[in-house]
This record gives C-alpha cells, sequence and structure tokens, in this order.
C-alpha cells in the first residue's frame, strides 16, 4: 500500500515537473514572440521590416525559410516598399510576394482564415514557394494575415523539421505573431503613404523638387557605385504665361496635370519625375545614356506638339523645350561628391533648356561646352 502511494505521489511530481517545465518553455516562446512582435511593430521603413520578417524571424526562430506574401487592393505595394530601391528589391524579391487580388483572385480565395499547419501546406501553397528547391522543407505553417476580417496578406513559415508544424499543434503564438506582423504591414504602408503626400506636387502629382534634391543625390551615388550613366532632364511648357492669360489660371493648371500625364506614359516606372518650378519639370533617367534619353525626349516633345489638347471645348496647341545632360558626361574631375554632381547636372541641363528655349522653342537641346560660348 505505502509502495502504491509512494509511486503515485511520485508520477504525480513527474507531470507536475514536466507541466512546469512546458509552461516555462512556454512562458519563454510567448516573450520571446512578444518582444520580436513589438520590434517588426516598430520598424521606421519598408527596409527595415522586410529585415525583421524574411531574414531576422529565420534565424531568431531556427527555419528553413520566411515567405511573406502581401494582398496589393490599392496598388501601390511595390512602389511603397521599394520606391527607386533596386538594391532592396534584389535583396528581398524571392521571398516578398505581391498579389494582384484582381489578376489572381482564385489564389486571394484559396487563403485561409485560420493558421494552416503540417506537411501538406507546404504543397497546398506550392506558389508561394516561387520555384525553391525544397528538398529540406518537411513541414510549414500558413499564417493569414487579417485586418478588419479582411485577408491582407500571409506569411509562410517553413522548416526543416518534419514535427516543428503539426496540424494537431496549438496555434496561440503563431495568431500573435500573425497579428502583430499584419498591424507592422498596415502601419508601414500608411507610414510611406503619408511621405508620398509630403514628396508630391499636390496639382500635378509629379514629385515635387524637395523630393527630387534628395533623390538625385542617392542615384548618383549608385550610379558611380555602380559605373551606371544618368540622364537628367529639364522640360518646360512654352508660353505657358500665354496660356493663363488667356485662357484662365485652371486651365493651365490642366494643361500642367496633362504634361505630367504625358510624361509619365513616356518614361519607367523607375524614372523621377518632379515639378521643379510653375510650369518647369525635371526628369532624373537612371542608368541611361545620353543617346537613349535623346530619343525618349524627342519622342516626348513630339507627342506633345502633335495631340490637340482640349480642356472644356477649348483646344490648345501645347509644345515643349527640353534640356538635358548626362553624368559621365560632366566631365569635371575636380567635383566627385554627390552632392557637387547633383548641382552641376542640373546647372549643365538647365543652361542647355535656355539654349533651347532661345533658339526657338519645341526643341531638344543636349549639353555641350559649346553653349556657354
Amino acid at each position: 500500500m505505502v509502495d502504491t502511494i509512494h509511486n503515485e505521489n511520485r508520477l504525480l511530481r513527474r507531470k507536475l515537473e514536466n507541466l512546469l517545465r512546458q509552461a516555462r518553455t512556454n512562458e519563454k516562446k510567448q516573450g520571446l514572440f512578444d518582444s520580436f512582435g513589438f520590434e517588426i511593430i516598430g520598424s521606421n521603413s519598408p527596409a527595415q521590416l522586410c529585415d525583421y520578417l524574411l531574414v531576422q524571424m529565420q534565424v531568431r526562430f531556427h527555419l528553413q525559410d520566411v515567405i511573406l506574401c502581401i494582398v496589393d487592393y490599392n496598388k501601390d505595394t511595390d512602389r511603397l516598399f521599394f520606391g527607386h530601391d533596386d538594391d532592396a528589391r534584389h535583396i528581398f524579391k524571392n521571398n516578398l510576394y505581391i498579389l494582384d487580388p484582381d489578376k489572381r483572385s482564385d489564389v486571394l480565395a484559396s487563403l485561409p482564415f485560420a493558421p494552416a499547419l503540417g506537411e501538406d501546406v507546404l504543397q497546398d501553397y506550392s506558389w508561394l514557394l516561387n520555384d525553391r528547391q525544397c528538398s529540406d522543407c518537411k513541414s510549414a505553417a500558413l499564417l493569414p494575415l487579417l485586418r478588419a476580417d479582411k485577408i491582407t496578406g500571409a506569411l509562410f513559415l517553413i522548416s526543416n523539421d518534419v514535427n516543428r508544424y503539426k496540424q494537431s499543434h496549438g496555434t496561440e503564438f503563431l495568431q500573435r505573431l500573425s497579428v502583430m506582423t499584419a498591424v507592422a504591414i498596415e502601419n508601414c504602408l500608411n507610414q510611406q503613404r503619408i511621405k508620398e503626400i509630403g514628396y508630391q506636387d499636390a496639382l500635378t502629382q509629379a514629385y515635387n523638387r524637395r523630393y527630387f534634391d534628395l533623390r538625385i543625390k542617392d542615384e548618383i551615388e549608385r550610379s558611380l557605385r555602380l559605373d551606371h550613366d544618368l540622364t537628367c532632364m529639364f522640360v518646360d511648357v512654352d508660353y505657358f504665361k500665354n496660356v493663363n492669360d488667356t485662357y484662365g489660371h485652371h486651365i493651365g493648371d490642366l494643361v500642367l496635370m496633362r504634361i505630367v500625364a504625358m510624361i509619365k506614359e513616356q518614361v519607367r516606372a523607375c524614372d523621377i519625375v518632379a515639378r521643379y518650378g510653375g510650369e518647369e519639370f525635371v526628369i532624373a533617367l537612371p542608368n541611361t545614356n545620353i543617346s537613349v534619353a535623346s530619343e525618349i525626349a524627342n519622342r516626348l516633345r513630339k507627342v506633345i506638339s502633335s495631340e490637340k489638347h482640349s480642356f472644356y471645348g477649348k483646344e490648345l496647341s501645347i509644345t515643349v523645350s527640353i534640356g538635358m545632360t548626362s553624368l559621365q558626361a560632366l566631365n569635371n574631375p575636380e567635383i566627385n561628391t554627390a552632392e557637387g554632381l547633383s548641382v552641376l547636372l542640373l546647372e549643365y541641363a538647365d543652361n542647355a533648356l535656355y539654349k533651347a528655349k532661345h533658339n526657338g522653342r519645341n526643341r531638344v537641346v543636349v549639353y555641350s561646352t559649346d553653349l556657354d560660348n
């Protein structure tokens, strides 16, 4: 009888020790998840958020891989996350899947509203693997990202341990992580949208001069580092004062908005279009030499001059003058800083613009030293 009671007590103590050990493990795990969650919520840039979710999460939680899917409802996620940062786009492109809900409605409909765990998850959501070689992928957890009962994305955690994620496992920790991730992404995107508003010209929706002056230095530094050329061009609306005086400032505003729209149709998404003055716009074309940029400029000039612009029944003929130069054409060894080169680049392009207007307008002029004579 005494032995039986002793054995029962020993079993109870063992169960209690196991429960305490599990409780301590869970407490530690909860602390790690909460600490990481607060870090991602505190991210101050898309690059930092991507680093937390796609790099540090993999290391801290001993995962084989992490893939983030974001549903691009506003068609601006790629721009907000990467902007003109091609380096970040290259680093994270295989682990960040931006889902167009209109083009991939079938894929969006397949995302669950509750965490999915197990070996089958790898097969069920293989479209997220992006043609990876997954011989070491043994189990996975797909965590839906929800905001206001709407799926905004998913976090795909992949392990090389077949027992890491099982259908029978509890998901409380993972659900907390998915909630904090969803909040962090929403905050990050909204912060970027607010920044963009501060960098945009309110009338034309081109970037403003402040943004251009910041970006051009970054682009020059990158061009120097990669040994790429960069072309800068000024575009000025010819006789714009006559438009305002004859038709009114409201029509003048519509003309400027239309010019920006036409510029954007002729350049790439990675090019920087900014309103630099009243009717003057500046464009930076990274990794573009003067020959290619000249073709773009002449095409733009012809498109604008050949179109009959109609506003409220009034038809206008609009032309533009364009002056341009490139980074590799500056040829000034005494100036080698991004700030100094940006000043020179804008000065030479502006000189070329002045010559284009002086020589009759509606033309493209490439800067050369002859213009200074």
